[in-house]
């Protein structure tokens, strides 16, 4: 059996688990971001512009200028993981949507599957999720989010649904974008079909904590796009 099965049956064995409680740091906000990097693998031709080592040094790039307190990956896996920045660490077990901090803050124990990892940051828990179109994983994710609410809470990342698709599903938490009135924006940064749209499929929701603001960063950093998705970033009250 493969390392990434056994760290799914383990975290599968955690999900029921609660999180314990931490002491806050006494910060004011949070500032955290959502980024699928698109998996480095796929893009090995140095010709092209979605060259993989391009793409994570603008990746860094991007990390510095926007400061975040938490980073929330998705198809973040080595060797790319040694262009975060020096300032985070990663504090759970997650291959593949793993959730960095900055150092001098702390996370209590993880929860990860397949589809998401889970930490508190601060006494906020924070949700990682890398989801599918199919409708039963979607349910099956939402199930999870709704079942380990602790009544401050952020679920954010790569849904790879729609927002009413997940009302549909029954989420018990509020879209940070709907909450601060701002417009639905296509977060899908097709590479081959630019002029595609996919809508928006990368999403924070939010439960018993305050969005202050909300943006999807669309600046390439040196290269065309960092991705084949957008970085979003929501900063939230303490």
């Amino acid at each position: 059996m493969s390392l990434f099965a056994l760290l799914t049956i383990f975290g599968a064995l955690l999900a029921s688990t609660p999180l314990p409680a931490v002491e806050s740091e006494g910060l004011d906000s949070l500032v955290i971001l959502s980024f699928n990097v698109r998996e480095w693998s796929r893009d090995t031709d140095k010709e092209k512009e979605t060259f993989w080592k391009n793409r994570m040094e603008a990746m860094k790039k991007m990390i510095e200028e926007v400061s975040p307190d938490v980073i929330c990956f998705q198809e973040l896996m080595p060797p790319a993981t040694r262009y975060v920045p020096d300032g985070y660490k990663s504090v759970g077990l997650s291959v593949s949507h793993p959730v960095y901090i900055r150092k001098n803050l702390r996370a209590s124990r993880h929860r990860f599957s397949i589809f998401w990892e889970s930490c508190l940051v601060e006494g906020v828990s924070i949700t990682n999720i890398h989801s599918r179109w199919e409708r039963e994983i979607v349910e099956r994710v939402v199930r999870h989010v709704n079942s380990h609410l602790t009544g401050k809470d952020v679920a954010c990342g790569d849904w790879n649904t729609f927002l009413a698709t997940l009302n549909d599903a029954g989420l018990k938490m509020d879209s940070a974008r709907v909450l601060l009135d701002v417009p639905e924006t296509d977060t899908f940064a097709n590479f081959s079909r630019p002029e595609q749209s996919h809508g928006a499929i990368d999403h924070f929701f939010v439960n018993g904590v305050t969005p202050l603001s909300y943006r999807m960063i669309t600046n390439g950093y040196g290269v065309a796009k960092i991705s084949d998705h957008y970085p979003i970033v929501l900063t939230i009250k303490l």
